[in-house]
């Protein structure tokens, strides 16, 4: 009787594993980012997008996740500045982000982003150049 019942369980775990994991698990969306907001201090980094070939927007979060496994996130004010760069040099250019979690209206639970994949034009920094100045005007 006690093997059936810890088999069971066992099952009953590792289901309750699974579905957890396909809701709050790491996922990739395509989007086009729109703007970020936040200070990562009062204001929590947020960034704002568009999916690819939708209108439908989805807000991202962007906070360091720390020591907490599996992500071990700690550079949420890089990717801050990185979508910033992004929504600047590229606004209309699809980008891939990977995060985890879900989007619950009802809770304000956002995903939150772990990394941005996009294109290099749109994540070098700018050419020290510049335009060309003509002197004397």
């Amino acid at each position: 009787m006690k093997k059936k019942f810890l088999i069971s369980f066992a099952v009953v775990l590792v289901i309750v594993i699974a579905v957890l994991w396909l809701f709050w698990g790491a996922d990739t969306w395509n989007v086009q980012i729109s703007g970020v907001t936040g200070d990562g201090r009062n204001i929590q980094y947020r960034i704002e997008t568009v999916r690819t070939g939708t209108a439908d927007t989805l807000i991202f979060r962007n906070e360091d996740a720390g020591f907490a496994p599996p992500y071990f996130k700690f550079n949420s004010a890089d990717l801050q500045a990185l979508a910033s760069r992004i929504t600047q040099e590229c606004p209309q250019e699809p980008v891939t982000l990977h995060g985890y979690g879900m989007r619950i209206s009802f809770l304000d639970m956002f995903p939150n982003v772990i990394s941005i994949d996009a294109p290099a034009r749109c994540i070098d920094a700018p050419s020290k150049e510049g335009p060309a100045v003509i002197q004397g005007e």
